[in-house]
C-alpha cells in the first residue's frame, strides 16, 4: 500500500478519508478496479468489519462503494455513545464467542474515546470465556487486533475438537444457562441447550 495513504478505524470524518484517498488515487493514475482494492486495504477496525460482511456482488464501481462507506460511517460519527458503553457490551447467554466478537466489534464502532487497553480488558471480562482467560493468563496481547487474533484461534481450535456434542469439554466456551432445577446447561454453540448429564445417542 502507498505510504502517503492512511488507515481509516470510522474515528474521523469519513469524507475527509474519502479526499485524501482520492487525491492519492488521481495522483498514481489507477484503474478503477484497483481503487476499490486499494481502499479496501486502507481499512481497520469497524470499517473493515462493515466491507466484509457486505454480501458479494454488492459493490459495482467506485461510486457505489465510496456512496455506502460515507452513508454508513457519518451516521455512525453521529451516533456515537459514551467511552463507559464499553463495560456494558456483555455476551449474551445463548451467543456463542465469534458472535459476541462480531458483535462487540460493531457495537464499539459507536464508542470514541476508550483506551486500546481498557477495551482489551473489557473484552475479556463481558465475553465469559474461562478457556479464553486462560489463554490470555500468561501474556495478555497488546492491542485489540492481536487479541482478535487470539479469539479466532481460540474458537478454530475449539471448532475443529469438538463436533455435535461429543465432548464434556464443550461447555468451556459457552455461557451456561440455569434451568428450572437451578443446573447449568451447555452446548458447544448454543448455551442451555442439553443438560450436563445427557449423552448423545
Amino acid at each position: 500500500m502507498p505510504t502517503n495513504l492512511r488507515i481509516y478505524d470510522g474515528s474521523t470524518n469519513p469524507d475527509d478519508d474519502i479526499s485524501r484517498f482520492v487525491g492519492s488515487a488521481n495522483q498514481g493514475e489507477w484503474e478503477m478496479l484497483v481503487w476499490c482494492r486499494m481502499f479496501q486495504q486502507t481499512l481497520d477496525g469497524p470499517t473493515r468489519g462493515w466491507f466484509d460482511r457486505m454480501p458479494n456482488g454488492c459493490i459495482d464501481s467506485w461510486a457505489n462503494l465510496r456512496e455506502k462507506f460515507v452513508e454508513r460511517f457519518s451516521l455512525r460519527r453521529r451516533c456515537n455513545k459514551d467511552p463507559t458503553e464499553v463495560s456494558k457490551i456483555v455476551r449474551r447467554a445463548n451467543e456463542t464467542l465469534p458472535n459476541f466478537k462480531e458483535r462487540w466489534t460493531e457495537e464499539m464502532g459507536y464508542i470514541k474515546g476508550v483506551l486500546e487497553v481498557m477495551q482489551i480488558s473489557a473484552f475479556m471480562t463481558n465475553s465469559k470465556c474461562p478457556k479464553l482467560a486462560r489463554r490470555f493468563a500468561d501474556q495478555v496481547p497488546q492491542t485489540v487486533t492481536k487479541m482478535m487474533k487470539h479469539v479466532d484461534d481460540c474458537w478454530l481450535v475449539h471448532d475443529q475438537t469438538v463436533h455435535a456434542l461429543a465432548s464434556p469439554k464443550a461447555n468451556e466456551l459457552t455461557i451456561p444457562e440455569q434451568t428450572a432445577t437451578g443446573k447449568g446447561t451447555s452446548n458447544p454453540f448454543m448455551a442451555g441447550s442439553l443438560p450436563k448429564t445427557t449423552k448423545p445417542t
